[in-house]
């Protein structure tokens, strides 16, 4: 009977400790980015991709402008509800911002979310309304829309704070040796980022951020390695791409959906589902969502609060890849450096 009963507590210590071993990249919250992936239906197709801060003949209105408008919410009000066919012209990060924000209204039919969490979630864009009265504007790193707008691992420095799910990294490396973090940093040949394990982790529903590869273009550019912008003129600037993923095209391209521009034509701009060759990206940042309660959190992320990481992208430097692996949370830092990190606990 003894030898029973060990072997039965030894096949559940087995059981558990495979199950606590099973590596991260392989857990999904299928309701989650099932939902993710619906809200995308919601939204229209094109109408516009415009970073501009003025209206035009094209665009009477600012993305800006479009997507306060697209989130109703009064002061009396438990929750909002995001009009996407409002939040027209945009670019990148509105979609990603504003689709996460639609499925986390779609997500939440018991109350989870408080409205001190929803309020904190509004886009603070500079215009006053019965929410932001006195017209507060949130800079790149600033409150939720803020970091959600930001350079750099955006949406996965979000989500680490919230501790609402996680983020994995690739990096083609750096061409040119003014951008390399390392002696011995390398360019991956196409056969050899075609098939970094990466490609093979990532499900629809995930959040991505491109980081562009123009080194293969008429006026090459290596500034796919490069996270941020620090403000210097003449010197290589990230160049990124904030998007939904889909899956893979037959030839392996990468599908997904965003605000995709700029370009001539308006009517052709704004939302819509595209792919790309793999070798068009040079650097990639995989999030994704599993705790979307998590977002409760948001509670405590009070509009005017800062993410110093983030801001600083914003114009005052570049970031390495070191930093941004312990930023997603995919490395944990050697030592404890100057900026300012939350965590935002309930």
């Amino acid at each position: 009977m003894k030898n029973k009963l060990l072997l039965i507590l030894m096949t559940v210590c087995l059981v558990s400790g495979t199950l606590s071993a099973r590596p991260q990249w392989k857990r999904v919250n299928r309701e989650w980015q099932a939902t993710l992936l619906a809200a995308i239906d919601s939204f229209p197709a094109y109408g516009g991709y415009y970073t501009g801060g003025k209206p035009t003949a094209d665009y009477p209105k600012t993305a800006w402008q479009a997507l306060n408008e697209a989130f109703v919410m009064g002061v009396d009000d438990e929750r909002p509800y995001f009009d996407c066919q409002k939040a027209q012209p945009s670019f990148c990060s509105i979609a990603t911002y504003a689709v996460l924000v639609k499925a986390l209204t779609m997500w939440d039919k018991d109350g989870r979310i408080s409205r001190e969490a929803w309020r904190n979630m509004k886009p603070y864009v500079g215009i006053a309304d019965a929410l932001n009265p006195d017209g507060l504007g949130q800079d790149d790193g600033v409150g939720f829309w803020g970091r959600a707008n930001a350079n750099g691992p955006s949406m996965g420095v979000l989500v680490r704070e919230l501790r609402a799910g996680f983020s994995m990294s690739a990096y083609r490396g750096a061409k040119s040796e003014q951008n390399r973090e390392r002696p011995r940093e390398r360019y991956l040949t196409d056969e050899e980022w075609c098939n970094d394990p990466i490609w093979n982790k990532m499900k629809p529903g995930d959040i991505l951020k491109i980081f562009w590869d123009k080194n293969g273009r008429d006026k090459p550019s290596d500034c796919g390695a490069i996270i941020g912008y620090d403000g210097v003129k003449g010197a290589d600037q990230e160049a990124g791409h904030s998007v939904i993923f889909l899956g893979f095209t037959p030839e392996g391209n990468v599908r997904y959906w965003s605000s995709n521009g700029p370009g001539k034509d308006p009517k052709t701009l704004g939302y819509v589902h595209t792919d790309c060759p793999r070798t068009s990206i040079q650097r990639l940042v995989v999030t994704r969502i599993l705790r979307p309660e998590c977002f409760d959190r948001v509670r405590y992320m009070k509009p005017t609060d800062v993410n110093q990481y983030l801001w600083d992208l914003n114009g005052k430097r570049h970031s390495t890849t070191a930093e941004l692996k312990c930023q997603i949370g995919e490395k944990r830092a050697a030592k404890p450096h100057h900026h300012r990190h939350h965590r935002y606990k309930r």
